[in-house]
């Protein structure tokens, strides 16, 4: 598995090497080789830290969007649910995608570096943990990469697909990934995308597993059990801070707003309700909101739970198309238009 991170590195070498990018996020190794923390490189002697485990301890699209100039020709090695995330932050003028080269990782789920011993590598029926290969241990995964129908980010624009043995797979999506391949002079391969219907029906299954008991209930038993869950929250902000698509400066949600209650704990149920109407219709399952969640409330599900609800009705898919905005913060001259609506 070590010639993928290899592959990976040539090509971020050859990306600051000849200029393309001043800097490039991505994961890299830290203290240990289950510490994995994210790192913007300049220095091509930091290159050989660069790893493609299937760790993911935050979110690199919020890092780009918070830390990032905009002006600079940024780098980044993300998976697919980052690279939505991008595009959706592009869409809120947060990100530059003019300015952003993507190297791709495709993804089949994640391990948190908690649970996990040694070097662990997830495909989509088998998982590698220091070498060996074995069964995939679906209790190993984190919740919302088993509901996950994208595995490939297919908005990158060079996609790399993590093989065995035999390494890495390495294909342009766009014209910037043809010329990211070139200045790492890799020729450019083309062939067919990796085969991921068995992983959509998984997650097709999965989500139906935990989706359809919460629907089954009545609307007074679901709102009740919501209520709960919010009622564990000690107000730590950690969902809020982790979400890739909450990128307000100034939120209405915080503790200097009259809105949420200075102290009080737990805070009112407003908090979760105001941030599930703000970016339910954007969310792209990153899971960060319920990793992060000291108290195990499972933010992230009911969050795709209203996505998959949301998305057909307008029929929009969070962070793919960059000129289809998000529809419920979203109002167009098509919608201004419509009868009733005051310009006033």
């Amino acid at each position: 598995m070590a010639k993928c991170s290899v592959e990976v590195q040539n090509i971020v070498r050859g990306m600051l090497q000849s200029g393309l990018v001043e800097e490039v996020l991505a994961f890299v190794s830290g203290l240990h080789e289950s510490d994995i923390v994210p790192q913007f490189i300049a220095d091509v002697k930091d290159i050989e830290r660069i790893v493609t485990l299937s760790y993911y301890p935050c979110s690199l699209a919020k890092l780009v969007a918070e830390y990032g100039e905009m002006g600079k020709k940024i780098g980044m090695v993300a998976r697919s649910c980052d690279v939505r995330a991008a595009v959706e932050l592009a869409k809120r003028q947060q990100i530059n995608l003019d300015n952003l080269y993507v190297i791709g990782i495709e993804c089949y789920g994640v391990v948190t570096t908690g649970d996990s011993k040694g070097k662990v590598y997830v495909f989509p029926e088998e998982m590698e943990i220091d070498g060996k290969r074995k069964p995939l241990d679906r209790d190993a995964i984190a919740p919302h990469c088993l509901r996950c129908e994208y595995p490939i980010a297919t908005m990158a624009d060079v996609n790399c697909r993590i093989e065995s043995d035999e390494g890495c797979s390495v294909t342009a999506n766009t014209d910037k990934g043809k010329t990211i391949l070139a200045a790492a002079k890799i020729s450019v391969q083309e062939g067919p995308q990796s085969d991921v219907s068995k992983v959509k029906e998984r997650a097709l299954n999965q989500q139906a597993a935990e989706f359809n008991e919460l629907k089954n209930m009545n609307p007074k038993e679901r709102l009740n059990y919501w209520l709960a869950q919010f009622d564990k929250c000690i107000k730590c902000y950690g969902c809020r801070n982790a979400c890739p698509i909450c990128y307000c400066k100034d939120c209405y949600l915080g503790p200097d707003k009259a809105l949420v209650q200075r102290g009080g704990l737990p805070p009112e149920r407003i908090f979760h309700i105001g941030r599930l109407l703000h970016i339910g219709d954007s969310c792209v399952d990153c899971g960060q909101c319920e990793t992060t969640c000291p108290m195990g409330i499972p933010v992230s599900k009911l969050y795709h739970m209203l996505y998959k609800e949301l998305s057909p009705i307008f029929d929009y898919e969070a962070g793919f198309d960059l000129e289809s905005l998000p529809p419920v913060s979203t109002i167009s001259t098509k919608d201004l238009t419509n009868t009733g609506v005051c310009f006033d």
